[in-house]
C-alpha cells in the first residue's frame, strides 16, 4: 500500500483517475471527493462477490492451490504520468492467470466496427460510444504477459457486467460477459489448457512473483 501511495502522490488527480481503466472507476473516485484509500477501499468491496465466485469456481475444479486478489494495483509504466492500472480482481491459477473487472453499465453492448470501442443503446435512440473493457485492460495484460513470460503462463482479461438491465449482444468477444457466464468461461480456460499436455502452473511461485513487483497486491 506504501509504495502506491509514494507512486500517486507523484501524479495529479486525472492521473489517479486513469489507473482505474473506466468511467464508473473514475466516477466512484470523484464522488468520494479523492479520498485514494476510500476508493481503493469502495471498489474491494464492490469487488468481494466477484472475487468470491471466482474463488468458488476453482475450489470445486481443482484439489490445487489458487490465488485470488481483489483491487490489485499495477505498474505498468513506471516513470510515466499514468503509471499504474487497476484490477478489480486478478486470479492466478495452475492453467493462467486472469484480469477480471466489473462494469456497472445499463442497457444493451454492442459490437463497434472498432474493436477497441463499444456500443452502448442506454435508452432507445441514446448510442453512446465506449472504450471496450479488454481496451482498457490491455495495460495490465501485456504487463502481466511480460513478468510471467518465463513460467509460459496465459494471461487474459475478463469484463463482467454485473447489472441485471445490461444485455449483452452475443457477437461480443467471449470475454464480455455477465455473471452467469464466467463458470463457463473459466471451465473453458481449464479445458483448453488441459488439452494442450502443457505442465500445470504453480499458482503459489507465480503469485510470489507478481506481489513484488505489484504498486498493491490488494486483499485476499
Amino acid at each position: 500500500m506504501k509504495q502506491g501511495k509514494t507512486l500517486f502522490s507523484a501524479a495529479d488527480k486525472d492521473a489517479y483517475c486513469a489507473a482505474a481503466s473506466s468511467p464508473e472507476l473514475v466516477s466512484d473516485f470523484r464522488r468520494l471527493a479523492g479520498d485514494r484509500d476510500g476508493w481503493m477501499a469502495h471498489r474491494r468491496h464492490l469487488s468481494l462477490p466477484l472475487s468470491r465466485t471466482v474463488a468458488a469456481f476453482l475450489r470445486t475444479t481443482s484439489e490445487r492451490a489458487f490465488v485470488v486478489r481483489r483491487g490489485v494495483m499495477l505498474e505498468h509504466a513506471p516513470g510515466t504520468r499514468n503509471p499504474v492500472t487497476w484490477a478489480d480482481c486478478l486470479a492466478v491459477t495452475e492453467f493462467g492467470a486472469f484480469v477480471i473487472n466489473r462494469y456497472d453499465w445499463t442497457g444493451t453492448v454492442k459490437r463497434s466496427v472498432n474493436d477497441d470501442e463499444l456500443l452502448l443503446h442506454d435508452e432507445p435512440g441514446a448510442v453512446s460510444v465506449q472504450t471496450s473493457p479488454l481496451r482498457r485492460a490491455k495495460p495490465a495484460v501485456r504487463h502481466l504477459r511480460a513478468l510471467l513470460a518465463e513460467h509460459c503462463c496465459p494471461v487474459e482479461s475478463i469484463a463482467i457486467f454485473v447489472s441485471s438491465h445490461c444485455a449483452l449482444d452475443p457477437t461480443l468477444p467471449e470475454s464480455i460477459l455477465c455473471p452467469s457466464e464466467l463458470h463457463h468461461f473459466m471451465r473453458s480456460r481449464l479445458n483448453r489448457f488441459r488439452a494442450s499436455h502443457t505442465q500445470y502452473l504453480d499458482p503459489g511461485r507465480l503469485a510470489a512473483h507478481l506481489q513484488q513487483r505489484c504498486a498493491d497486491w490488494g486483499e485476499s
